[in-house]
């Protein structure tokens, strides 16, 4: 067993230390505090430790408003009282950017918060068929803790969890299923269906925008920030022609459309392309078109921009980021504008730096606070053609 003082919180939620054995990563802990460990692996060739004890406390660590906390692997940050959370975030977003991105960047960034719970619109349901029960896995394993009601979700969810973890519906529609991939909008849509409780679609309304999503489809998952996230960008960003890359259902395709006279949205998936034809028609949005295409294989790319240079360029990549080729290949179409969104501060410094050496200015950013209680973030930025 060894003692540590947690110097600060770092991407991947854990709290760093550095004692006579070098650098510790130890997970459930606040910037502050001193505490006891044993080591518990590695990740990334970096030690992990297991609290034992805390030996001094912090200030910012409070009582979990969750029984599940501990247990469930779900909330990684209930411990830490909002404000602090949200002062976090911002200065590890910064980190990732000054130590991977080197480059010059504005001076701070604005963190845009809502309310921390009962936020969460979207979620995958773990079920354990074997001992009829709902929930998410316990830490560090694939096994279920029954959870009848998660303080992030929003009402028609926990009603869910609820009535699956009292009736018989494991036991008969769910026998099979190990997961549940669930949605609230409008209604309950969930992947897969389940008859009496759940609809294989739903309607989400952002403001004057109305969203026809399946129980199975990504959808941003914080009802309170969806309008600030979509809209955002607007007024900073417009032109004649916009790609938008790695688009799913036309989320900010649709979001921004009174900003463009055309907008292209690109995605691999075909039910994503589809989801997105659907949503631009029940917006009344002929100025939007979706095509099936892998934007990392970048040869349709080129035939969507032989014609015309788009102004802007929205980007909203997995947690990888963009791969290397994406990055040289939107540099050298050099539209006027980019607009990144991004939920991996590491990925999203590393592409910025290439898009500044490429000849762009960073001009405006925010971080939003979409997983309260969690260590996740997403960010947004423009990038305007020097």
């Amino acid at each position: 067993m060894s003692t540590v003082r947690i110097d600060k919180l770092v991407f991947g939620g854990y709290g760093l230390g550095r004692g006579g054995d070098g650098v510790v990563l130890i997970p459930g802990t606040v910037s502050g505090e001193l505490v006891e460990y044993v080591d518990d692996g590695a990740k990334g060739g970096t030690r992990v430790g297991r609290v034992v004890d805390i030996v001094e406390k912090s200030p910012h660590r409070r009582v979990p408003p969750c029984q599940y906390a501990g247990e469930c692997g779900g909330c990684d940050w209930i411990h830490i009282a909002y404000d602090e959370q949200v002062r976090c975030k911002r200065e590890i977003f910064l980190d990732c950017v000054d130590r991977i991105g080197k480059f010059e960047r504005l001076d701070d960034v604005e963190v845009i918060t809502a309310d921390e719970f009962g936020y969460r619109m979207r979620a995958q349901l773990k079920i354990d068929p074997q001992n009829r029960r709902a929930g998410f896995f316990k830490r560090k394993t694939n096994d279920v803790v029954r959870v009848d009601r998660c303080p992030l979700l929003v009402d028609g969810i926990n009603e869910m969890l609820s009535r699956l973890n009292s009736g018989k519906i494991i036991n008969t529609v769910l026998k099979d299923v190990k997961d549940l991939r669930v949605l609230m909008g409008e209604r309950a849509a969930s992947s897969p269906c389940i008859g009496g409780l759940t609809n294989a679609n739903t309607e989400i309304v952002v403001g004057d925008v109305r969203f026809l999503a399946g129980g199975g489809s990504f959808f941003q998952s914080n009802r309170f920030l969806l309008e600030a996230l979509g809209r955002w960008a607007h007024g900073h960003v417009g032109g004649d022609y916009c790609l938008d890359l790695y688009g799913g259902i036309g989320f900010f395709s649709l979001m921004l459309a009174d900003d463009f006279g055309t907008v292209a949205l690109v995605e691999n998936v075909k039910a994503q392309v589809l989801a997105a034809e659907r949503n631009f028609k029940h917006n009344g949005k002929d100025h939007l078109k979706a095509v099936l295409a892998d934007v990392e294989k970048g040869a349709y790319l080129d035939k969507l921009i032989k014609s015309k240079r788009p102004d802007c360029i929205i980007v909203d990549p997995p947690r990888p980021g963009l791969v290397k080729s994406v990055r040289k290949w939107l540099v050298d179409t050099a539209p006027g504008k980019i607009l990144y969104v991004s939920c991996n501060p590491s990925t999203f410094a590393r592409d910025a730096a290439a898009l500044v050496d490429g000849g762009y200015e960073l001009t405006r950013w925010a971080v939003f606070d979409l997983y309260p209680n969690t260590h996740h973030m997403e960010s947004a930025a423009v990038f305007c053609l020097r």
